[in-house]
């Protein structure tokens, strides 16, 4: 296959340019065909430490269950946060989390970038990504086996496409670990039992410029718990109609996809990513209101109190808060996660540490930084 140069990669000591992720649906057949190598050549890049089995891609699904019980050096021992749901750091925290995913695919295949899936434009997923041809279809009902795309397991040998990485022994198919399957099996598996989805676009335009104003209160909370969450908007008639968000993507895919091992389901990476681009999106109009603010004004003080809760946010989700597993050198961090995923962890111990501020600027947060291209019309 003949690759040309994409946005993150270098020409004669030039410095790189920025990264640029597409829409899913805009993606040219030769892009998708490259994300989706990538995607195989991580599923079985070897692990550099854990179990036998174990690849690359499998670290980065162990990690984001081992997130979700951390004990950070300030609590008590045997106490845990989430330092990646629930609270406002939610954001930042998946922020580098698939950026960090990101430059693991960009080793195996320079110049790719995780493209996003834009939820309102149902019709064109359907007919583009969730097909044979990218990501696999969607089901219906309890949760099966995919049947179609190289995400099944196995992929037949007469069914692989050109571009299928033959120096990478055992790469046979899309398998999940049997450590981090939560009873829904080794063979990708997705089944929607009934989540409302999707939302309507313009519900999401108005996500996008979502002010709440509350004294004392700063608006990104408001803010992060719509897009995490959901939210209620005025329908047609002035009913109050539910928008579903991140939580609800998740359930409409269902499966693996629905659980603690949801990056099992590489969907997972193009729905944060467009996770990520509402909130870029977001902070760019809120920059674009309060001429001369920066990015940490749009994100509250570490010692605000919860509107909903009255209690600051927790370790990890404040602006100077290190973010674990990205925690650096630093003593006294830990996750509780059972020892069987714990032996899956990739190791960030000798890594710069990085803090919720670092990331909340996407073409500033690495050397090359990334930004969103719009859908097309």
């Amino acid at each position: 296959m003949t690759r040309t140069l994409s946005p993150g990669t270098t020409i004669m000591g030039e410095a790189a340019a920025m990264d640029i992720r597409k829409s899913a649906v805009d993606l040219t057949e030769q892009e998708r065909d490259l994300f989706l190598e990538a995607l195989i050549r991580l599923k079985h890049r070897p692990a550099p430490a854990g179990p036998a089995g174990a690849s690359v891609y499998d670290q980065f699904v162990a990690l984001h269950r081992a997130v979700m019980v951390v004990h950070p050096p300030e609590l008590p021992a045997g106490e845990t946060v989430n330092f990646a749901h629930w609270s406002i750091g939610f954001c930042a925290w998946h922020r580098q989390y698939v950026r960090q995913f990101e430059k693991a695919l960009q080793a195996e295949v320079p110049g790719v970038t995780v493209p996003y899936w834009d939820w309102t434009d149902h019709a064109g997923a359907v007919d583009k990504l969730f097909t044979g041809d990218f990501l696999g279809s969607l089901n219906s009902g309890e949760p099966a086996p995919l049947t179609d795309s190289v995400l099944r397991n196995p992929v037949p040998s007469a069914e692989r496409p050109a571009w299928w990485p033959t120096d990478l022994p055992g790469a046979t198919g899309f398998p999940v670990h049997p450590l981090l399957e939560e009873s829904f099996g080794t063979s990708l598996a997705r089944g929607d039992v009934g989540a409302q989805w999707p939302p309507g676009r313009s519900h999401i335009a108005l996500l996008e410029q979502f002010v709440l104003e509350q004294p004392g209160v700063h608006p990104f909370w408001h803010f992060w718990a719509a897009l995490e969450e959901g939210f209620l908007a005025t329908g047609q008639g002035g009913s109050q109609v539910f928008v579903p968000t991140h939580n609800s993507g998740h359930n409409f895919i269902g499966g693996h996809m629905s659980q603690a091992f949801s990056p099992n389901d590489p969907v997972f990476w193009l729905h944060h990513a467009n996770v990520d681009r509402l909130w870029a999106n977001w902070q760019g109009r809120r920059l674009a209101t309060v001429p001369g603010s920066k990015p940490r004004d749009h994100y509250p003080p570490s010692a605000q109190l919860s509107p909903v809760d009255l209690q600051p946010a927790p370790p990890g989700h404040r602006l100077e808060d290190r973010m674990w597993p990205w925690v650096g050198s630093a003593p006294g961090y830990d996750t509780l996660v059972g020892s069987q995923v714990k032996q899956l962890l990739p190791d960030f111990s000798g890594a710069d540490p990085v803090s919720v501020e670092d990331v909340l600027d996407t073409e500033t947060l690495d050397a090359v930084g990334y930004r969103y291209a719009p859908p097309a019309p």
